[in-house]
């Protein structure tokens, strides 16, 4: 070739058709034209119409994904002359590429004849800045449509191409079609928005277009078999087809249209699986192309759904995987790069003809590969995987081992469908194994079926005695766990399961050496203290929960962690350990370990319960409101959100001296369905004798006491039959103590000393006020008792003794800033420590503070009893507004044209849902609501 193109593109003659005479391929310029059913997509054809209003449009995609197609049939549609279309060989050079594009751009006459003439004179170095030169000249504007770009190889093309990438006018645009892209400066361009992507998710086919599709080839295809064809192929346009062919070829679920029906029950695998037209398509197309060794590493990495470089080091047993991963997603072999996953997945279809292959040639090299990447996964701490890879490897030891520790975490993360379709893959001797019995139980507790967890717990029971010490270790706790968190769902308490708990918690707890032992030490850490929670022992809830915590923590159970911290909040809360609590609680809620979104909401119980004993009752309300049973949703065993919530946002009512709303709060809780656990129905117990004492009603109070101790409560049926006796659960005194006298009793042994002090009897609260001091008490209890003790002391003319017990009391609550326990002893407390602690006194500045709240307390929370939840129907609105006129109720039927009765039970319901008992107080607290 000379240095210009003339002599063999341009003769110098003046007849227009000798343009067409150049001794080029003319296939290289014709537009493809297949011949094979084409369907029109007007979809892709709308967006290369938005695409090439860009000065650059780059299609890319694997093989088959359908570029020429979709480039051809769009430039089919375009006015002719209008577009230049060249096919790119891998032998094209840049004297025969660029002479080309001049023969491509002469055949349509952009420009006029002389411009062309230049172009056709102007050497190969020069040719791509003449023709943006030309450009600015083109009468119309031309797309130069650049097909197997990334073919192109040699540095003059694409130097050239650069060029024309920088500096081209909008008269002519450039269409790059390409398996990967190519090796051009096209980054400044889509940064700038001057660059088009259509990528392989722009070409895949859709629904609508798959229907089309297979009506265009007359076939009769059912929604259900065009779904799974989709899903197999992911909408690859040339597995679509292939799949068609293939089907017609088998006349199977895929038949001609007017022959019949499909007939029914026939799998579909030969109208979507691989078969050989697939598997010769793609050996062409993408595995024939590639090296070797590059064919081996796909095929041992394909025995997995998704692979990492360090995953694919860990099956084939060398390094640079990542790297290879790297290059054959970018060079569209059907590799996909996950975003943010660091990992690859292989095309489904592409990953089924390796895993053939594999099979096929090397049957015995597939179970290595499987248990390599199980004891990867194992050590990514990604169980379920791990399991899925030992089973399909028919590992069924490794399997069960992964199972014994990580069933729970699976079931927490994945949840438990997956975990069961995994189980049932197992073969009916290793299914008897205690380790795949408790991973049945998981799944069925997790799916609130706990009477068939508790089926499956029992054969794991049978079979623990024939497992491995190692196994055991981890099983045999799990067990235990699963036992109380199921007994908690069924209700039906049974203390001694409990026992049985606690005794195996220590010795597990200090033998545990592997991960797995350390996770089922927190598993039945955690299951003790929701059970001691349950029952509103609260010293035990706090002890076990630190341990889950640390447990849990050391395991990397970290789903089960975060909420045994947040339970854990609550605990610290309620027994008085405010700051502790309030970091527990603020690990949750600003996710300073690995925590759920349900596990942060569950926090905030911990910190209105905070909130509330520092006198914050903002923040308290605050906190009570993000705390949402429904989005903290609720584990197998665990306490019921909305009972405890219910149970401090009573008394967060009653600090704000709105008693009416706090009973409110407690008469809806008895309304909803009832919690099987005594133990909170105690605590409600407590909260309303509380409220009966400050309205005056100590024989109420006493009532309440007396039922709750016995069991009863008058809540209804809270129990349940599911009584929850912590005393007995921690090993009943069988010494004639008094019913207040349980480790969990002490709150209302408590409560029963407020009430001798309400009724005078100050020499026996004196005297049970020591009793409570001498047993365990958590840090709340204990400045309770003192400062009953106090007051008894006081009104005894004990002063020494008092003053020492209002000193005990200021040294407990001082450091966690705890002034509602204070306040919540009115003003006998009040005047006993003002007379009491002198102004020497090392805690003068606090009691300075405690005595600022209690000349301050009043309502804080605006509307603070609108969050009682109070609901009133129209009718019971419209009486309601009649009760300030003092109209009788014969009289309020006459004015409203109802019944007395209905009159009466309208009153009723009012009264009820406001918390009050009489027509006064119904006024008073519909006027703090606004109803009057």
């Amino acid at each position: 070739m000379t240095d210009t193109f003339s002599s063999t593109m341009v003769p110098d003659r003046a007849d227009d058709t000798e343009w067409l005479d150049a001794p080029f391929l003319d296939d290289k310029f014709r537009i493809p034209r297949p011949n094979f059913p084409v369907l029109p997509r007007r979809r892709v054809n709308a967006l290369l119409d938005r695409a090439t209003r860009h000065r650059v449009t780059l299609v890319s995609g694997a093989p088959g994904a359908g570029k020429t197609v979709a480039c051809a049939a769009w430039a089919a549609l375009r006015p002719a002359g209008r577009v230049v279309w060249l096919t790119v060989d891998p032998a094209d050079r840049r004297e025969w590429f660029w002479a080309y594009v001049c023969a491509g751009l002469s055949r349509i006459r952009p420009a006029p004849r002389d411009i062309l003439h230049a172009l056709a004179d102007t050497g190969p170095d020069g040719f791509p800045l003449r023709l943006v030169e030309a450009a600015h000249v083109f009468t119309e504007p031309v797309v130069l449509v650049l097909d197997d770009i990334h073919e192109a190889t040699d540095p003059g093309v694409l130097n050239g191409l650069d060029v024309l990438i920088r500096h081209a006018p909008p008269t002519l645009r450039l269409v790059l079609s390409a398996r990967r892209p190519p090796a051009l400066q096209l980054a400044r361009l889509r940064v700038s928005g001057e660059l088009a992507d259509i990528g392989t998710a722009e070409l895949c086919c859709t629904a609508e277009e798959a229907d089309a599709y297979f009506a265009l080839l007359g076939m009769t295809v059912s929604p259900a078999e065009r779904d799974e064809i989709l899903r197999r192929t992911e909408g690859w346009m040339a597995g679509i087809r292939l799949a068609a062919m293939q089907a017609m070829q088998a006349e199977e679920r895929l038949v001609p249209a007017g022959h019949g029906t499909v007939p029914a029950g026939k799998g579909n695998g030969a109208a979507a699986g691989p078969g050989p037209l697939v598997t010769e398509y793609l050996w062409d197309e993408v595995l024939g192309r590639l090296e070797p060794g590059t064919r081996a590493f796909l095929a041992r990495t394909s025995v997995v759904p998704e692979v990492s470089g360090d995953l694919a080091d860990a099956i084939c047993g060398h390094t640079g995987s990542e790297a290879a991963l790297a290059r054959l997603s970018r060079e569209n072999c059907l590799v996909e790069a996950l975003d943010g996953a660091g990992g690859y997945r292989y095309h489904p279809l592409l990953r089924e003809v390796l895993n053939a292959g594999l099979r096929r040639e090397s049957p015995h090299e597939v179970p290595v590969l499987l248990g390599r990447a199980a004891r990867w996964y194992a050590g990514q701490d990604r169980p379920l995987d791990a399991v899925r890879a030992a089973v399909a490897a028919r590992d069924w030891d490794q399997a069960t081992a992964v199972l014994a520790g990580s069933a729970v975490g699976i079931v927490m993360s994945d949840g438990p469908r997956p975990l069961e379709a995994v189980l049932g893959l197992f073969p009916a001797g290793p299914a008897e194994a205690a380790a795949v019995a408790a991973a049945w139980a998981s799944a069925r507790l997790w799916s609130q079926d706990a009477d068939g967890a508790a089926a499956y717990l029992d054969s794991a029971g049978r079979a623990l005695e024939h497992t491995a010490a190692a196994t055991r270790r981890v099983v045999e706790p799990v067990l235990a766990a699963l036992r109380i968190l199921g007994a908690a769902e069924r209700r039906r308490g049974d203390p001694s399961l409990t026992r049985c708990g606690w005794a195996l918690a220590g010795p597990a707890q200090e033998s545990a050496a592997t991960r797995d032992e350390h996770r089922a030490a927190g598993l039945l850490w955690f299951a003790l203290g929701c059970a001691s929670l349950r029952c509103w022992d609260i010293a035990a809830a706090a002890h076990a929960l630190r341990h889950a915590d640390r447990k849990l923590g050391t395991g990397g159970l970290y789903p089960l962690r975060a909420r045994a911290r947040a339970w854990r909040a609550l605990t610290l809360a309620c027994a008085g350990e405010l700051t502790a609590a309030q970091h527990a609680a603020d690990d949750v809620r600003t996710r300073a370990i690995p925590v759920t979104p349900g596990a942060a909401c569950l926090a905030a119980l911990g910190g209105a319960q905070v909130s509330l004993a520092r006198d914050d009752l903002l923040a308290a309300q605050r906190l009570l409101d993000e705390a949402d049973g429904d989005r903290a949703g609720h584990l197998p065993g665990e306490p019921p959100v909305p009972v405890i919530r219910a149970l401090i946002q009573a008394r967060v009512l009653l600090a704000d001296g709105d008693p009416a709303a706090a009973r409110a709060v407690l008469a809806q809780l008895r309304e909803g369905p009832q919690p099987a656990c005594a133990g909170l129905s105690r605590a409600a117990a407590g909260v309303e004798a509380e409220i009966a004492l400050r309205a005056g009603d100590p024989g109420q109070a006493s009532a309440l006491l007396r039922a709750a101790a016995h069991g009863t409560s008058g809540h209804g049926a809270w129990g349940d039959g599911a009584r929850c006796d912590a005393a007995r659960c921690d090993g009943a005194r069988g010494d004639g103590a008094p019913w207040y006298g349980g480790r969990a009793g002490a709150d209302l042994a408590l409560a029963r000393v407020g009430l001798l002090l309400a009724d005078g009897e100050f020499r026996a609260a004196r005297d049970a006020a020591a009793a409570c001091l001498g047993g365990t008490l958590t840090v709340h209890e204990r400045t309770c008792a003192l400062l009953a003790a106090m007051v008894a002391h006081r009104r005894l003319g004990e002063v020494a003794q008092a003053a020492a017990r209002a000193g005990e009391a200021l040294g407990l609550a001082e450091p966690e800033a705890a002034y509602r326990v204070f306040l919540d002893g009115g003003p006998a407390v009040r005047a006993a420590v003002t007379v009491l602690v002198p102004p020497t006194s090392r805690y003068a500045g606090f009691l300075g503070r405690i005595l600022e709240r209690f000349d301050s307390s009043g309502p804080r929370l605006a509307g603070a009893a609108d969050r009682s939840g109070v609901r009133l129907t129209d009718s019971e609105r419209a009486v309601l507004r009649f009760l300030p006129s003092h109209m009788t109720n014969e009289e309020i039927s006459a004015a409203l044209f109802l019944s007395v009765n209905t009159v009466k039970t309208h009153l009723r319901s009012a009264y009820r849902k406001l918390g009050v008992r009489s027509r006064r107080d119904a006024v008073a607290r519909g006027r703090r609501l606004g109803l009057l």
